[in-house]
């Protein structure tokens, strides 16, 4: 059954071309093999529709409190294609507004950042307290004396919650908790957070936001990809081995190794992520800083520590991913147009001079001028335009799915070139598309 309608719910123009096809009919799982249609990165209707029960029913990344850190601080966000507000109040408390005046529906905050004691309309000049209140209008006199009382406002998203500085929202009133829906990925997102030895990750302000030609689920794809850095990457390889820092061989060699962390895996609610002992490209050096290691050591046991100091790509469904040196954030415009918003990290506790060494090495590959973006963006406009081709439209995802197995944690484990966690979020994505959206969830 289809579920019920959502607190700014987006409605597809056309409802019955809508409800003409059937998400299932776009992927084929089964006999060993995966394989997905094409038109999920073309066709307007699914994108439409993804809009509304993927990023309708799902727990939203919409900021770090870090970036809201005083009474007054918001910024501005979306969740799909609904413009949102993130801020605190006088009572330091975190509201996630929607960014929609309740006079005549103007975008209420125009900035990306700032802070505001109040937000008023650039329409009639109607004013709202940063916790959504009316707390007046322009020309007064010509409204009743108890226009104040018709609850008109600034509407919060139904939940808004914070775990270890990340905060989320979901526009379904019936949502489940987001402990519940991170229960997988939560023990991923402490090791991501206790890199830092105080266990606070902290966000520089300043933002690198870049557009591409292509659908957003190429960049949720891409980031737990581990097939196609020695080819898509190949330049800065070959860098690499130029300025002597790493021999082109232990890269590939590192990437390639079948054994004990080396793996890609798939969660359940189609989070996944790569994991590697020896890194990732364009990562930095951390076990090779002997100061560190011995700082987590004391704080967190030597075991411990050595899982915090494991290489990850972490995706949380539908859009963030954690980077060992960034938070990045994938946001969807059109079936083949989205952006993407990458926070560099910074390590509360940690010396300034680790510090400066993950910037400058996060600046050299994820960088705006850096060589990891550009490449990945250039093969998501190769795809995107692949996408439209009148030959076979179906995609192949069963790299890997003949030798993965199942952990005792109920994680699908497969080899780090493997598509694992790229099944594991096209079964998500089915299920949700399919009006699931509350049904626990057991992969498959």
């Amino acid at each position: 059954m289809p579920p019920s309608q959502i607190v700014g719910e987006y409605a597809p123009a056309n409802d019955s071309e809508t409800k003409s096809f059937h998400p299932c009919d776009f992927v084929r799982d089964g006999a060993g093999r995966f394989r997905l249609h094409s038109s999920v990165y073309t066709d307007q209707r699914i994108f439409d529709l993804e809009l509304e029960r993927i990023f309708g029913h799902s727990w939203v990344f919409v900021a770090h409190e870090d970036m809201i850190p005083l009474p007054g601080d918001y910024v501005t966000t979306n969740i799909g294609t609904q413009p949102l507000i993130v801020c605190r109040d006088t009572d330091n408390e975190v509201h996630v507004l929607f960014n929609r005046c309740a006079h005549r529906g103007s975008v209420i905050c125009r900035e990306e950042r700032g802070h505001a004691s109040v937000f008023r309309c650039p329409y009639h000049g109607w004013v709202f307290g940063n916790d959504g209140r009316l707390v007046g209008a322009a020309q007064r006199s010509g409204y009743p004396d108890d226009f104040l009382e018709w609850d008109l406002k600034l509407e919060g998203v139904p939940h808004t919650e914070t775990y270890r500085g990340l905060i989320f929202a979901n526009l379904d009133p019936n949502a489940p908790p987001l402990l519940n829906r991170i229960s997988s990925v939560r023990r991923y997102i402490d090791l991501w957070c206790d890199r830092s030895p105080t266990g606070r990750v902290a966000l520089p302000e300043g933002v690198h936001r870049y557009e591409f030609p292509g659908n957003w689920k190429l960049q949720a794809e891409n980031g737990v990809d581990g097939y196609h850095g020695n080819y898509v990457h190949e330049s800065f390889v070959d860098l690499l081995e130029r300025s002597g820092e790493r021999e082109s061989g232990d890269t590939k060699r590192a990437r390639n190794t079948l054994g004990l962390h080396n793996f890609a895996k798939g969660l359940p609610y189609g989070d996944g992520l790569l994991e590697r002992e020896d890194g990732m490209i364009g990562t930095f050096p951390y076990r090779s800083q002997p100061s560190y290691c011995h700082q987590l050591e004391r704080t967190y046991g030597s075991e411990r520590a050595n899982d915090i100091l494991m290489q990850r790509n972490i995706f949380i469904f539908p859009s963030l991913f954690l980077f060992e040196s960034h938070i990045r954030v994938i946001h969807p415009v059109g079936p083949d147009k989205s952006y993407i918003d990458v926070h560099p990290t910074y390590l509360v506790g940690a010396d300034d001079q680790l510090n400066a060494g993950r910037l400058s090495e996060h600046e050299r590959f994820f960088g705006p001028s850096g060589f990891g973006a550009p490449d990945d963006i250039e093969v998501f406009a190769c795809t995107q335009t692949g996408a439209a081709a009148a030959g076979n439209p179906w995609l192949e995802f069963s790299r890997g799915m003949h030798r993965e197995s199942t952990n005792e944690l109920g994680e699908i484990v497969g080899h780090s070139t493997d598509e694992t966690p790229q099944r594991s979020l096209y079964r998500e994505w089915l299920r949700l598309m399919e009006g699931d959206c509350h049904a626990p969830k057991v992969n498959q």
